[in-house]
């Protein structure tokens, strides 16, 4: 055994940890890119559902050279989100909630902020006692004509339950490959009445040639503290991707 490994051993006994040589797959996404997407080169990053910033800045400080395109339709997020990101030359941000069709839609607006969700897309159903406020709505595939948006680098889903509807809003882009990669958020068992289920995004993207590149952020049934999982982050990447990035 040589000294690293010897030393390696004794540390891990003596701390209880695993040392691993590098970051396994599905715990930082940024560094699965840069390792196995070399080729990538996201210039555009379209946020959707991207309530105070925390996304955005992540995608700033990760792809310095890009520009995030923010989508946040509820108020009171929305003036905070601006508030959060004022004086960023390469974001665009906008009071819009993107789905299935164009027109306008009701947002359920109850607890935190990142829990609001489009009524019309939610698999769940609003109370009587609902607070509810009208939105307007757009389709990706719209947004991107009226705004000459050829191709999105990295597109990034996270609605409550309206991913689906999102990605419908996104046919022509996704049917050309004009999207790289997707991230969306998927229910991970048939209790999770809230989230669209992971086996439905499966469907929907490799009906497309999309193909699963990771699963991050996973998170257990938190809200009655059992141990199984809720929901996770998957990726999934265009077939043009993937060849543009076989190890040679």
């Amino acid at each position: 055994m040589g000294a690293k490994k010897g030393i390696k051993r004794i540390f891990e006994g003596l701390t209880g940890t695993h040392v691993y040589r590098t970051v396994p797959r599905g715990i930082d996404l940024f560094h699965d890119i840069r390792l196995d997407l070399p080729g990538l080169q996201v210039n555009v990053v379209f946020d959707v559902g991207a309530n105070q910033g925390q996304s955005a800045r992540k995608y700033l400080s990760n792809f310095p050279g890009a520009t995030v395109y923010c989508f946040e339709p509820v108020e009171s997020t929305f003036l905070r989100l601006l508030e959060n990101l004022r004086g960023r030359n390469n974001v665009r941000i906008f009071k819009l909630a993107l789905g299935a069709a164009r027109g306008m839609g009701e947002m359920v607006t109850e607890g935190d902020s990142d829990m609001f969700s489009l009524l019309r897309a939610s698999r769940q159903q609003a109370s009587g006692a609902s607070r509810l406020e009208e939105v307007e709505l757009e389709t990706l595939d719209g947004f991107c004509g009226d705004n000459n948006i050829d191709h999105i680098d990295y597109l990034k889903i996270d609605t409550e339950g309206g991913d689906l509807d999102v990605l419908k809003g996104a046919d022509g882009m996704l049917a050309r490959h004009q999207v790289d990669v997707v991230e969306v958020e998927a229910g991970m068992n048939s209790r999770n009445g809230r989230h669209v289920p992971f086996d439905a995004f499966g469907r929907f993207f490799e009906d497309k040639n999309y193909f699963l590149f990771g699963i991050y952020e996973q998170m257990n049934e938190w809200p009655t503290k059992e141990p199984h999982l809720r929901r996770t982050n998957p990726v999934f990447i265009s077939e043009k991707v993937i060849k543009a990035n076989v190890a040679r």
